[in-house]
């Protein structure tokens, strides 16, 4: 994804940081989310041209024409794109809904149960997304007491998805996690 993403003359900036290193300052929260039931559009190729913000458009016009664009936004991907080939990749965005909400069209409903999420506040471009991304899972979890939940990790954006373009990001990562420390 990341090289996916980014410039080839800006792909420096992305370079993996150590696993001890912070030097944007990242901070985990941890917060306990309750279940949510969310209507969603399925983006295939979401890294090939600006199909996510279409999407999102999309579902934004479907959410303000029933009353429902006043919910959480989220966005998450099903696949690692450092793994999954870029034309088998899916990514989801959403809107938190109430039960009385039925999709229609291309719009799906799904349900997530509550979980507990390791929370990160973002705000910037998207290499600080990634470079958020990458902390958190590969210095911020391994040091944890906690693992990844069996649910997707999710973007849940301050605001309606894409309010400033692709070049300005304010948002939550939010990977749902377990405490392996208590026993079960």
């Amino acid at each position: 994804m990341r090289a996916s993403l980014t410039p080839p003359d800006e792909r420096h900036r992305l370079d993996r940081l150590p696993a001890e290193k912070n030097p944007d300052g990242f901070a985990v929260t941890l917060r306990t989310l309750p279940a949510r039931r969310v209507a969603y559009i399925r983006v295939h190729h979401p890294y090939e041209g600006d199909h996510v913000p279409q999407a999102a458009a999309r579902l934004l016009a479907w959410a303000e024409a029933r009353g429902l664009a006043h919910g959480q936004w989220l966005g998450w991907q099903w696949d690692d794109p450092e793994i999954v080939a870029l034309d088998k990749c899916r990514y989801d965005v959403g809107v938190e809904v109430p039960d009385i909400a039925l999709a229609d069209g291309e719009v799906s409903l799904t349900a997530f149960p509550g979980c507990l999420v390791a929370e990160v506040d973002i705000t910037g471009s998207i290499d600080v997304e990634l470079r958020a991304l990458d902390w958190l899972y590969l210095a911020w979890l391994p040091s944890s007491e906690d693992a990844p939940a069996h649910q997707p990790g999710f973007e849940a954006w301050n605001g309606r998805p894409f309010a400033h373009g692709m070049e300005h990001f304010e948002l939550r990562l939010q990977l749902p996690v377990v405490d392996v420390s208590v026993p079960l």
